[in-house]
């Protein structure tokens, strides 16, 4: 029972951890410049740095001198000091048969991206502070196939696209 109780208590205290993870990114091909509290942070193009903080509130600051205080009280944030609009969806693996019977976390809508109007399970992402409600995010690749557990009749991946990758998605004539 001891043991029990000790397993507990390092469960506990490490599902709260006091830890947060940034995940700095830059779609764009010039790199940018970012400042979380006191630390200059340097992102390439097309690239993500990760920061590690602590919860409570905080200071970002971006290249055009804006501010931002934010308090984090999550475990993942995704900043977007480029100001960049994404394109969240979610990605269905499965038997097409039960695709009707997925209830999508992202409502049905039409939504205006990159000056085309795309309706489905859709959400664009363009604030400067994003909380990780994703699987994949932008650059990495959706696998073609995933493992599905016993029982489940399909699973469902979400996916955060930056508009160049979305645009280097599309297949050209002839392809």
């Amino acid at each position: 029972m001891k043991k029990v109780l000790i397993l507990l208590a390092i469960c506990l205290v490490v599902s709260c951890s006091s830890k947060v993870d940034l995940a700095i990114d830059n779609p764009t091909n010039e790199a940018v410049l970012i400042s979380v509290d006191s630390l200059l942070v340097e992102v390439p193009a097309r690239q993500v740095v990760w920061v590690e903080m602590g919860k409570g509130e905080h200071q970002i600051k971006l290249e055009n001198d804006s501010v931002i205080k934010y308090n984090f009280t999550q475990n993942v944030y995704m900043v977007n000091p480029t100001l960049t609009k994404y394109l969240m969806y979610e990605e269905f693996y499965g038997n097409t048969i039960y695709q009707n019977m997925h209830k999508s976390s992202i409502p049905l809508k039409t939504v205006n991206y990159l000056g085309m109007e795309i309706e489905g399970n859709y959400e664009i992402v363009e604030d400067v502070i994003n909380t990780v409600r994703w699987d994949y995010g932008p650059r990495e690749v959706l696998p073609e196939t995933v493992m599905i557990e016993d029982g489940d009749l399909y699973t469902i991946l979400v996916k955060l696209t930056d508009p160049i990758e979305l645009y280097e998605s599309i297949p050209e004539e002839g392809e």
